[in-house]
């Protein structure tokens, strides 16, 4: 927590943005997180590589900031439209203009001595990409 709060030790209150218009690009959600608060939670505790599980997925924005800064996700949402905007929101990040345009907002709100390791890519052995949205 430290390396993504500039060495300092992370308080207890986060000052993060609400949710921006460019977040809502494939629809709205009625309970979306912003990206830089999934983001900030995702970096304090995984590693590159690791796979996050978020059963209750809604619009996918733990999806999102996963895929962004290297880990691997596996989504659960009952409802056919989120999953709908879940879906066009990871295909989205397929252009890497997009997908990097993500990780410069997600930077102004961690210490980017964390973050300059980080590469815009897909991580190794993403298996779940390829694998088709079930009921």
């Amino acid at each position: 927590m430290k390396s993504i709060n500039g060495g300092t030790q992370m308080r207890d209150v986060w000052t993060l943005p609400a949710i921006a218009k460019w977040e809502k690009s494939c629809g709205k959600h009625p309970t979306q997180k912003p990206l830089p608060l999934l983001s900030r939670i995702i970096l304090a505790s995984t590693k590159e590589n690791d796979w996050i599980l978020d059963p209750f997925s809604g619009s996918s924005t733990t999806g999102i900031a996963s895929t962004v800064l290297g880990r691997r996700f596996l989504g659960l949402e009952r409802e056919t439209e989120f999953l709908e905007m879940s879906k066009a929101r990871r295909e989205e990040l397929n252009d890497i203009k997009i997908k990097h345009d993500y990780y410069q907002r997600i930077s102004k709100y961690a210490d980017t001595k964390c973050l300059d390791i980080l590469e815009v890519r897909e991580p190794e052995n993403y298996y779940g990409r390829d694998l088709p949205i079930e009921k």
